[in-house]
């Protein structure tokens, strides 16, 4: 439920009015998620949730890259890899809430899906950050971010930034993925989208199909415009 501030109350102390404190109401971060159907059909094959969603505050985001030794460039890595607490602490964020789906092994399409939204302490903050990624995400598009995978085999990872559209409250991008392993490259479908006090975070994995489906087709925006309208229409 969006948030709603009940302002400019007053009641009756000793014959004189008394203003009441405002009254907030906390947005249930579990009723933005996308549900396993509404994945289900906007990728176009069956993803079920994996486990369950993580909902809580800025520490519930991954942490394990902090700067250029872990992804070079740091600055990319946003558009690269969604929820990293790196490119969320820069802003004033309240909670978080994110879930994973897939169906990994199945030969279909899209084997996985991550979605999640951080909500911020206003829609000025929500509007702000939204404003300085959508300028980052164009501004890495044709770059290359590299990390490398801990253990013997010393797998490095690529992830070129491709594709950046921007179209007011969304922007989306595909994210070409390959390694130095000689595994096959694949497509990953990336969104954000701004809505009241939230930024909305989403991928599709599409690792699987026929050529026709491994190309990008709005799965990841679609998602995130079904999370955009729960959002808006929670308030």
């Amino acid at each position: 439920m969006g948030i709603a501030v009940l302002a400019g109350c007053t009641s009756t102390v000793d014959g004189s009015a008394a203003r009441r404190e405002p009254v907030t109401t906390v947005r249930d971060l579990a009723t933005v998620l996308p549900s396993s159907a509404e994945v289900t059909r906007a990728v176009g094959n069956p993803l079920p949730e994996s486990g369950s969603a993580a909902i809580g505050g800025i520490d519930m985001l991954p942490n394990g890259i902090q700067d250029n030794s872990g992804a070079t460039p740091i600055e990319c890595l946003g558009p690269a890899t969604p929820f990293m607490r790196v490119v969320y602490q820069g802003g004033d964020v309240r909670r978080v809430g994110w879930q994973e789906f897939s169906n990994v092994g199945s030969g279909q399409a899209v084997s996985s899906v991550d979605a999640g939204v951080v909500e911020f302490a206003s829609d000025t903050e929500a509007q702000r950050l939204f404003a300085d990624f959508a300028a980052r995400w164009k501004s890495c598009e044709g770059t290359t971010v590299r990390s490398t995978l801990p253990g013997p085999a010393n797998t490095e990872l690529y992830q070129k930034i491709t594709d950046v559209r921007v179209d007011g409250p969304l922007v989306s991008a595909t994210v070409i993925n390959s390694d130095n392993q000689g595994d096959a490259a694949f497509p990953i479908e990336r969104a954000i989208g701004l809505a009241a006090d939230c930024v909305i975070d989403v991928d599709a994995a599409v690792t699987g199909g026929t050529p026709a489906q491994q190309r990008a087709s709005g799965r990841a925006v679609s998602i995130v415009r079904t999370m955009q309208d729960k959002v808006n229409l929670g308030r």
